[in-house]
């Protein structure tokens, strides 16, 4: 792989990294809705340790980074079934906030696979074409 090859990629995680933290942290958070009915709370999104987007002292910007990443890489190099790993680790380890939340971590994790895939296919595009 030559230098351009890897700083295109580099470049694409990176955006792909950075899209996918916005959606997360501003887009889905701002889809918060209203109980349908007067009986039923309205829903809850999870609180934020911290107001800003990207905050480097926060464990889930680093979960966030490091399942990008992964995403990334197992997309570029064509395994799509190990990625099923990274949602069942996910599931296992966050299953309480699931619970409480289920909307949120579902749409959180598809937006960020939705990204990262996208990236990492024009990646593969940019790479082979060169």
């Amino acid at each position: 792989m030559e230098i351009i090859d890897f700083a295109w990629l580099a470049g694409l995680f990176l955006a792909s990294f950075i899209v996918s933290t916005v959606i997360i942290r501003v887009g889905i958070p701002r889809l918060k809705s209203t109980s349908a009915t007067p009986t039923e709370p309205p829903g809850q999104l999870p609180d934020s340790s911290s107001t800003a987007i990207f905050d480097l002292r926060a464990t889930g910007f680093w979960i966030g980074f490091c399942e990008t990443f992964l995403i990334f890489v197992l997309v570029y190099s064509g395994e799509l079934s190990a990625m099923a790993i990274i949602i069942g680790a996910k599931e296992f380890v966050r299953n309480d906030k699931i619970q409480q939340n289920p909307s949120y971590y579902l749409l959180g994790t598809l937006a960020n696979l939705v990204v990262a895939v996208l990236f990492a296919m024009i990646g593969r595009a940019i790479v082979s074409a060169s």
